[in-house]
């Protein structure tokens, strides 16, 4: 089951490097889910890495009591959600999008589409085929805000997205 660890915003990959070093088992993963959006840096539009929920890191674990106990070895603020007293996993349904629009490196890649009346059509990326989801696109910024679902609750989620024409 996946499990989500809420860290300090900006230690993210920091805390999963040390988990993955220090007290993960074999049969575990610790990631960071990132997206792809394109950024002008130098004259120039690149792709670079963000992060898809800042402040968070995910794990896959069996025994998640036996991770929280090892968890106490790494020395940063780390703190796995729970509701109550139970740790709560994600959900199937949020699992299950993440493993799809996230694929085996746990990144959502750039999306390419275009706007053809009220309908937006993605031809290209990790969107293609989930464009009934998208709330509102930045075409300046290159992103699109997708609702989604994140620990039960509803919620806006960036991604990129560029929109090659409109008609």
């Amino acid at each position: 089951m996946w499990y989500v660890m809420q860290v300090l915003s900006g230690y993210e990959l920091r805390v999963a490097d040390e988990c993955r070093e220090r007290i993960i088992r074999p049969d575990e993963e610790v990631f960071v889910p990132t997206y792809e959006r394109k950024m002008k840096l130098r004259g120039e539009y690149q792709i670079v890495e963000s992060k898809l929920f800042p402040g968070y890191v995910f794990l896959s674990t069996d025994d998640v009591t036996d991770f929280h106990i090892r968890l106490r070895k790494i020395e940063k603020l780390t703190k796995i959600l729970k509701t109550g007293d139970v740790f709560t996993p994600l959900n199937k349904d949020e699992e299950e999008w993440l493993r799809v629009v996230g694929g085996k490196d746990h990144r959502v890649t750039f999306s390419v589409g275009f706007i053809e009346g009220d309908k937006v059509v993605i031809t290209s990326g990790a969107l293609k085929g989930w464009s009934g989801m998208i709330k509102k696109i930045n075409r300046h910024k290159r992103t699109a805000v997708i609702a989604g679902s994140f620990l039960g609750r509803s919620t806006d989620i960036t991604v990129g997205l560029e929109i090659v024409s409109k008609s």
